[in-house]
Protein backbone atom coordinates (compact mmCIF):
# COMPACT_ATOMS: atom_id res chain seq x y z
CA UNK A 1 0.00 0.00 0.00
CA UNK A 2 1.24 3.46 -1.04
CA UNK A 3 2.27 5.43 2.60
CA UNK A 4 0.08 8.39 2.83
CA UNK A 5 2.57 11.34 3.24
CA UNK A 6 1.83 13.76 6.53
CA UNK A 7 0.39 17.49 5.23
CA UNK A 8 0.69 15.84 1.74
CA UNK A 9 -1.46 14.27 -0.99
CA UNK A 10 -3.80 11.77 -0.45
CA UNK A 11 -7.36 10.65 -1.11
CA UNK A 12 -8.64 13.93 -1.59
CA UNK A 13 -6.61 16.62 -4.08
CA UNK A 14 -4.75 19.16 -2.85
CA UNK A 15 -5.90 21.50 -5.90
CA UNK A 16 -2.46 22.75 -7.75
CA UNK A 17 -4.48 23.82 -11.38
CA UNK A 18 -7.94 24.22 -10.40
CA UNK A 19 -9.22 22.35 -13.31
CA UNK A 20 -12.89 22.07 -14.21
CA UNK A 21 -13.68 18.86 -16.02
CA UNK A 22 -16.87 17.22 -14.85
CA UNK A 23 -17.04 13.88 -12.73
CA UNK A 24 -20.74 13.80 -14.31
CA UNK A 25 -19.20 13.51 -17.89
CA UNK A 26 -17.94 10.02 -17.04
CA UNK A 27 -19.81 7.65 -19.23
CA UNK A 28 -19.42 3.75 -18.89
CA UNK A 29 -17.94 2.75 -22.36
CA UNK A 30 -18.11 -1.16 -21.65
CA UNK A 31 -19.15 -2.78 -24.64
CA UNK A 32 -18.56 -6.06 -23.22
CA UNK A 33 -21.63 -8.06 -23.92
CA UNK A 34 -23.21 -9.37 -20.97
CA UNK A 35 -23.14 -13.23 -21.30
CA UNK A 36 -23.97 -13.65 -17.57
CA UNK A 37 -27.19 -15.86 -16.57
CA UNK A 38 -28.30 -14.12 -13.26
CA UNK A 39 -27.30 -17.32 -11.53
CA UNK A 40 -23.75 -17.32 -12.54
CA UNK A 41 -23.61 -13.84 -11.80
CA UNK A 42 -24.22 -14.20 -8.27
CA UNK A 43 -21.72 -17.06 -7.87
CA UNK A 44 -19.34 -14.35 -9.37
CA UNK A 45 -20.26 -11.77 -6.91
CA UNK A 46 -19.73 -13.84 -4.22
CA UNK A 47 -16.73 -15.01 -4.83
CA UNK A 48 -15.39 -11.16 -5.51
CA UNK A 49 -16.74 -10.08 -2.35
CA UNK A 50 -15.30 -12.90 -0.49
CA UNK A 51 -11.76 -12.43 -2.08
CA UNK A 52 -12.17 -8.65 -1.04
CA UNK A 53 -12.87 -9.57 1.93
CA UNK A 54 -9.92 -11.74 2.56
CA UNK A 55 -6.76 -10.70 5.15
CA UNK A 56 -4.59 -9.60 5.01
CA UNK A 57 -5.82 -7.61 1.78
CA UNK A 58 -3.54 -7.07 -1.34
CA UNK A 59 -3.29 -5.65 -4.53
CA UNK A 60 -3.56 -9.29 -6.47
CA UNK A 61 -6.41 -10.41 -4.30
CA UNK A 62 -8.30 -7.02 -4.93
CA UNK A 63 -7.56 -6.85 -8.55
CA UNK A 64 -8.99 -10.41 -8.91
CA UNK A 65 -12.01 -9.65 -6.76
CA UNK A 66 -12.66 -5.68 -8.52
CA UNK A 67 -12.72 -7.79 -12.23
CA UNK A 68 -15.31 -10.67 -10.70
CA UNK A 69 -17.45 -7.68 -9.28
CA UNK A 70 -17.08 -5.67 -12.20
CA UNK A 71 -18.54 -8.74 -14.40
CA UNK A 72 -21.50 -9.23 -12.06
CA UNK A 73 -22.29 -6.41 -11.14
CA UNK A 74 -23.18 -5.52 -14.81
CA UNK A 75 -25.62 -8.08 -15.15
CA UNK A 76 -26.72 -7.59 -11.26
CA UNK A 77 -27.54 -3.54 -12.70
CA UNK A 78 -30.87 -3.42 -10.58
CA UNK A 79 -28.87 -5.13 -6.96
CA UNK A 80 -27.45 -2.13 -4.89
CA UNK A 81 -25.11 -4.22 -2.92
CA UNK A 82 -23.45 -5.29 -5.90
CA UNK A 83 -22.98 -1.88 -6.74
CA UNK A 84 -21.51 -0.79 -4.23
CA UNK A 85 -19.42 -3.47 -3.36
CA UNK A 86 -17.87 -3.00 -6.45
CA UNK A 87 -16.75 0.70 -6.41
CA UNK A 88 -14.98 -0.57 -2.91
CA UNK A 89 -12.70 -2.14 -4.25
CA UNK A 90 -12.06 -0.38 -7.53
CA UNK A 91 -11.63 2.58 -4.67
CA UNK A 92 -8.88 0.41 -3.00
CA UNK A 93 -6.97 -0.30 -6.50
CA UNK A 94 -7.43 3.37 -7.37
CA UNK A 95 -5.76 3.88 -3.94
CA UNK A 96 -3.08 1.41 -3.76
CA UNK A 97 -1.93 0.77 -7.89
CA UNK A 98 1.12 2.64 -8.90
CA UNK A 99 0.25 2.84 -12.60
CA UNK A 100 -1.14 5.99 -12.82
CA UNK A 101 -3.55 4.64 -16.29
CA UNK A 102 -5.31 1.41 -14.36
CA UNK A 103 -5.79 4.27 -11.17
CA UNK A 104 -7.32 6.39 -13.34
CA UNK A 105 -9.39 3.45 -15.05
CA UNK A 106 -10.30 2.26 -11.02
CA UNK A 107 -11.22 5.67 -9.77
CA UNK A 108 -13.59 6.17 -13.33
CA UNK A 109 -15.79 2.69 -13.34
CA UNK A 110 -15.60 2.91 -9.54
CA UNK A 111 -17.76 6.01 -10.12
CA UNK A 112 -20.20 5.25 -12.40
CA UNK A 113 -21.04 2.06 -10.20
CA UNK A 114 -21.09 4.01 -7.76
CA UNK A 115 -23.58 6.65 -9.30
CA UNK A 116 -25.78 3.94 -10.46
CA UNK A 117 -26.22 2.78 -7.42
CA UNK A 118 -26.94 6.21 -6.18
CA UNK A 119 -30.02 6.20 -8.59
CA UNK A 120 -31.17 2.59 -7.42
CA UNK A 121 -31.37 3.97 -3.33
CA UNK A 122 -30.20 7.56 -2.72
CA UNK A 123 -31.53 6.89 0.61
CA UNK A 124 -28.67 4.30 1.53
CA UNK A 125 -25.07 5.30 2.74
CA UNK A 126 -22.61 3.13 0.69
CA UNK A 127 -22.93 4.49 -2.55
CA UNK A 128 -22.88 8.05 -1.53
CA UNK A 129 -19.72 7.61 0.18
CA UNK A 130 -17.34 5.22 -2.67
CA UNK A 131 -18.61 7.84 -5.06
CA UNK A 132 -16.72 10.48 -3.04
CA UNK A 133 -13.60 8.16 -2.46
CA UNK A 134 -13.62 7.65 -6.19
CA UNK A 135 -13.72 10.95 -6.81
CA UNK A 136 -11.07 12.23 -4.79
CA UNK A 137 -9.11 9.25 -6.34
CA UNK A 138 -9.94 10.48 -10.22
CA UNK A 139 -8.70 13.77 -9.13
CA UNK A 140 -5.49 13.01 -7.55
CA UNK A 141 -4.84 11.09 -10.87
CA UNK A 142 -5.76 13.89 -13.53
CA UNK A 143 -6.04 17.33 -11.76
CA UNK A 144 -7.66 18.33 -14.76
CA UNK A 145 -10.87 17.81 -12.44
CA UNK A 146 -10.00 20.11 -9.88
CA UNK A 147 -12.64 22.49 -8.10
CA UNK A 148 -15.91 20.17 -9.64
CA UNK A 149 -14.19 17.57 -8.12
CA UNK A 150 -14.16 18.97 -4.95
CA UNK A 151 -18.06 20.25 -5.24
CA UNK A 152 -18.78 16.86 -6.32
CA UNK A 153 -17.03 15.23 -3.15
CA UNK A 154 -18.41 17.66 -0.46
CA UNK A 155 -22.18 17.43 -1.72
CA UNK A 156 -21.59 13.65 -1.47
CA UNK A 157 -20.37 13.22 1.78
CA UNK A 158 -22.57 15.43 3.36
CA UNK A 159 -25.76 13.78 1.72
CA UNK A 160 -23.41 10.16 3.32
CA UNK A 161 -23.58 11.87 6.53
CA UNK A 162 -26.98 12.85 6.46
CA UNK A 163 -27.78 8.90 6.39
CA UNK A 164 -25.05 7.51 8.32
CA UNK A 165 -22.53 9.17 9.52
CA UNK A 166 -21.23 6.43 11.68
CA UNK A 167 -20.64 4.11 8.04
CA UNK A 168 -17.10 3.10 7.46
CA UNK A 169 -15.90 4.25 11.32
CA UNK A 170 -16.91 7.36 10.79
CA UNK A 171 -15.90 7.18 6.80
CA UNK A 172 -17.80 10.01 5.58
CA UNK A 173 -17.43 12.62 8.28
CA UNK A 174 -13.51 11.62 8.08
CA UNK A 175 -12.87 12.14 4.75
CA UNK A 176 -15.02 15.34 4.51
CA UNK A 177 -13.00 16.57 7.50
CA UNK A 178 -9.68 15.96 5.01
CA UNK A 179 -11.08 17.53 2.13
CA UNK A 180 -11.80 20.38 4.62
CA UNK A 181 -7.79 20.62 5.60
CA UNK A 182 -6.17 20.13 2.05
CA UNK A 183 -8.36 22.10 -0.26
CA UNK A 184 -7.62 26.34 -0.40
CA UNK A 185 -9.60 28.32 1.57
CA UNK A 186 -12.25 30.68 -0.10
CA UNK A 187 -12.97 32.09 -2.36
CA UNK A 188 -11.13 29.64 -4.22
CA UNK A 189 -12.64 26.56 -3.08
CA UNK A 190 -14.23 25.17 0.32
CA UNK A 191 -10.86 24.74 2.53
CA UNK A 192 -11.17 25.26 6.78
CA UNK A 193 -8.25 23.95 8.77
CA UNK A 194 -10.64 24.78 11.40
CA UNK A 195 -13.63 23.40 10.06
CA UNK A 196 -11.31 19.74 9.04
CA UNK A 197 -10.26 19.81 13.12
CA UNK A 198 -14.12 19.86 13.62
CA UNK A 199 -14.76 17.14 11.81
CA UNK A 200 -11.62 14.56 12.71
CA UNK A 201 -13.09 15.48 16.41
CA UNK A 202 -16.41 14.63 15.52
CA UNK A 203 -15.06 11.34 13.90
CA UNK A 204 -13.36 10.59 16.89
CA UNK A 205 -16.23 10.66 19.08
CA UNK A 206 -18.20 8.52 17.11
CA UNK A 207 -15.14 5.77 16.82
CA UNK A 208 -12.42 6.33 19.80
CA UNK A 209 -11.16 3.31 19.29
CA UNK A 210 -10.28 3.43 15.38
CA UNK A 211 -6.84 4.50 14.87
CA UNK A 212 -7.13 6.07 11.49
CA UNK A 213 -9.64 8.54 12.69
CA UNK A 214 -6.37 9.74 14.86
CA UNK A 215 -4.15 9.67 12.58
CA UNK A 216 -5.98 12.44 10.45
CA UNK A 217 -6.97 14.12 13.49
CA UNK A 218 -2.95 14.68 14.41
CA UNK A 219 -2.96 16.67 10.61
CA UNK A 220 -5.51 18.70 11.81
CA UNK A 221 -3.97 19.49 14.58
CA UNK A 222 -0.93 20.11 13.59
CA UNK A 223 -2.65 22.72 10.89
CA UNK A 224 -4.43 24.49 13.82
CA UNK A 225 -0.90 24.42 15.34
CA UNK A 226 -1.45 22.24 18.25
CA UNK A 227 1.44 20.37 18.13
CA UNK A 228 1.62 18.42 21.44
CA UNK A 229 -2.08 17.13 21.09
CA UNK A 230 -0.71 15.78 17.53
CA UNK A 231 1.86 13.78 18.95
CA UNK A 232 -0.79 12.48 21.58
CA UNK A 233 -2.85 11.52 18.89
CA UNK A 234 -0.47 9.73 16.90
CA UNK A 235 0.58 7.50 20.23
CA UNK A 236 -2.88 6.41 19.88
CA UNK A 237 -2.79 5.43 16.80
CA UNK A 238 0.22 2.71 18.10
CA UNK A 239 -1.84 2.06 21.37
CA UNK A 240 -4.68 0.57 19.76
CA UNK A 241 -5.09 -2.65 18.95
CA UNK A 242 -5.04 -3.40 15.30
CA UNK A 243 -8.23 -4.05 13.66
CA UNK A 244 -8.43 -7.93 12.50
CA UNK A 245 -10.61 -6.90 9.40
CA UNK A 246 -8.18 -4.16 8.49
CA UNK A 247 -4.61 -6.14 9.20
CA UNK A 248 -2.93 -4.26 6.42
CA UNK A 249 -3.94 -1.03 6.88
CA UNK A 250 -4.04 -1.32 10.59
CA UNK A 251 0.13 -2.30 10.22
CA UNK A 252 0.34 0.65 7.08
CA UNK A 253 -1.37 3.51 9.96
CA UNK A 254 1.29 2.30 12.70
CA UNK A 255 4.19 3.03 10.20
CA UNK A 256 2.90 6.25 9.23
CA UNK A 257 2.32 7.43 13.17
CA UNK A 258 5.99 6.51 13.87
CA UNK A 259 7.23 8.19 10.65
CA UNK A 260 5.39 11.18 11.79
CA UNK A 261 6.35 11.80 15.33
CA UNK A 262 9.55 12.07 14.10
CA UNK A 263 8.71 14.23 12.49
CA UNK A 264 6.95 16.46 14.43
CA UNK A 265 8.89 19.26 15.38
CA UNK A 266 9.83 19.51 19.57
CA UNK A 267 10.61 16.66 21.77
Amino acid sequence: MRSRRFLALCMVPLIAGFGCRSVRGLKDKSNRPLTLTLEEAEELHAEGVALYLEQPRTLVRVTIAARKLEQAARTLSDNYDAQWQTAQALAFLAENETRPSFRLEAAQHGIIFARHGRELDPNRVECHYWYAINVGWLADVDRSYGLKAVAEMESALKRAIQVDERYDYAGPVRVLGILYLRTPAPPVSIGSQRKGLRMLQQAVELFPDYPENYLYLAEALHDNGRVNEAREALAKVLELKPSPELQSESASWKAQAQKLLKDLPGK
